[in-house]
């Protein structure tokens, strides 16, 4: 900071400050289970020794009968019963829970909140177990885990723990500090399991640290029957975890104003070495044809396009994606194939974990309609950026203008706070036979449109009919469950798509709706970052190790 190299922001050393609190709050959870486990291995084993000290016959004296009165002849407990089994012991209290049980970062995209967080992994923590995740890829596995463990208990007969607790005990395997990138709450049913979780995984002196854009209040504002698990949530983590909120400038949007003047600074020297040898090259393109764009990308590379050929790739709950043209790493890819699927948020971290570059080629400008298309394409961005995956990216428009007509979701709601449905043209209710009402999405002022819409509706629900048969007709084609039967959907589902009943967006998730506004923020501050030399050269060293693991 001294040098220049690096701006002092307060609310940052905040968060730094309230994450460096965490490794003695661990070791002194740890002393205190320790104590607590010690005491009530004591008190058992003295309650042993005294039951052994109990000869038989006076057991079955105190267990028989005898006819002198209503209750004097009456069994009677034996001073010192004995041991069947685990018993805790009353008197010592309950298990101690760790305090803080770690730490809520918060606030705008770009702040710094995942650096922050990343660099406690890396330097603040040793001697400590870190499991590090994108919340994507944790709420991947905590489905998937849900699943295993209900299917394991059908037909069983012994006793077992609640689910939760089951889980809770699998997530603290081996780890004594959980990270978790960019929370977000879209439906009361996961609510219900994180605030649960959440205590559960402090009883087991497991920290867990989070980054997230909202305040703790904001976690699925809006969302149908939030009040009956978000405020226990909500509780959790203003009694339990240390909350800090960094507010500030967009550094990613700062790392590419720099890039580019670097860039300028190089051509226009003589004697610097041409942009054209800098690891950053070009990758994402708009105005020219979707040909000769990874043609262009790839020589900026310093190598050539491979031989593309069709194939799939397996993605989550036992399903197949169609790859159009991949080969070597490199996956091409229609933005109609990624973006107007019922694709889920675990198909894309796996396209990012198979591939080390994705081009994604005709990506329009997406409009407020198109919120479930602009809410795959943010999931893909998180994947491909949490992976160090080059995306190489054609567009019918400039890069930060394809979600700027999403980022105004951030403001929408139902009750009259922020901007209200009728102000802002996007929900529109329409009532029907079932119980909840849906949420149409429209454009203001715009019947062309909406026709237009409810026109491409009626093609979907026909689409979406005959894949209904055609599975029907080949049953074999669809292997394995679709969820994990605890979400109010299946992980893998898309309530977009037509076959889920749904046309738009459902009242239940209007709470999602807004965190699409969220993440369309998110997205557009990572694309930015994405085209700058840092994170290509990390992408660089992705495609040379998965090269070498290949060969």
């Amino acid at each position: 900071v001294s040098r220049g190299k690096l701006q002092e922001n307060e609310q940052q050393a905040g968060a730094v400050a309230a994450l460096a609190k965490l490794p003695a709050a661990l070791s002194e959870a740890r002393v205190a289970q320790a104590k607590w486990d010690a005491e009530q291995a004591r008190l058992t084993a003295q309650a042993e020794a005294a039951a052994a000290r109990t000869s038989r016959e006076e057991r079955e004296k105190a267990a028989s009968w005898n006819a002198s009165g209503w209750f004097s002849g009456s069994p009677s407990t034996p001073s010192a019963p004995a041991i069947v089994g685990p018993v805790c012991w009353l008197r010592v209290g309950p298990p101690p829970t760790m305090r803080p049980a770690g730490c809520y970062i918060y606030g705008s995209v770009g702040t710094g909140k995942s650096t922050v967080m990343d660099l406690f992994c890396l330097t603040g923590l040793k001697g400590w177990r870190v499991r590090r995740q994108h919340f994507h890829e944790f709420a991947l596995w905590l489905h998937q885990e849900l699943r295993r463990l209900r299917l394991g208990s059908l037909g069983s007969q012994e006793p077992q723990k609640h689910i939760m607790e089951r889980v809770a005990d699998k997530a603290a395997e081996g780890t004594d500090v959980l990270c978790l990138d960019e929370f977000a709450v879209t439906n009361v049913a996961d609510a219900a399991m994180l605030a649960d979780l959440l205590r559960l995984l402090a009883e087991r002196q497991v920290a867990v640290v989070c980054t997230t854009n909202r305040p703790p209040e904001d976690l699925y504002k809006d969302g149908l029957h939030r009040e009956r698990y978000v405020p226990a949530l909500v509780a959790h983590i203003r009694d339990s975890l240390l909350v800090a909120g960094v507010e500030g400038a967009d550094y990613r949007a700062a790392m590419l104003r720099a890039d580019r003047q670097q860039d300028a600074s190089a051509s226009s020297d003589a004697t610097a070495a041409t942009a054209s040898t800098r690891s950053a090259g070009r990758v994402f393109f708009h105005g020219v044809a979707a040909d000769d764009v990874l043609q262009q990308a790839m020589a900026e590379d310093g190598a050539a396009v491979p031989s593309l050929s069709p194939g799939e790739v397996k993605v989550s709950w036992g399903r197949s994606l169609a790859v159009p043209r991949a080969s070597d790493g490199i996956a091409c890819f229609h933005f109609d194939d990624l973006c107007r699927r019922a694709l889920a948020a675990e198909d894309f971290l796996i396209l990012a974990t198979t591939f080390h570059t994705i081009f994604v080629h005709d990506v329009p400008r997406l409009a407020l309609e198109e919120h479930n298309e602009a809410r795959r394409f943010t999931n893909l961005v998180d994947a491909l950026y949490e992976h160090s995956v080059r995306l190489v990216c054609h567009s019918k428009v400039p890069i930060e203008e394809v979600l700027t007509s999403i980022e105004v979701l951030q403001q929408a709601s139902q009750d009259g706070e922020g901007l209200e449905a009728d102000r802002l043209g996007v929900f529109e209710t329409m009532y029907d036979d079932s119980p909840n009402f849906q949420i149409q999405i429209k454009e203001l002022g715009s019947r062309e449109k909406w026709k237009e819409l409810q026109d491409r509706k009626m093609v979907e629900e026909q689409q979406a009919e005959a894949r209904r048969l055609g599975r029907m007709a080949n049953a074999a084609a669809v292997e394995g469950d679709t969820g994990s039967g605890w979400s109010a959907a299946p992980a893998g589902a898309d309530l977009s798509a037509p076959d889920q009943g749904v046309a738009g967006v459902m009242v239940a998730a209007v709470g999602s709706l807004q965190e699409s506004g969220f993440a369309a923020r998110r997205a557009a501050s990572r694309l930015k970052e994405m085209q700058t030399g840092p994170y290509l050269e990390a992408a660089r060293h992705r495609r040379q190790a998965m090269v070498n693991a290949s060969s």
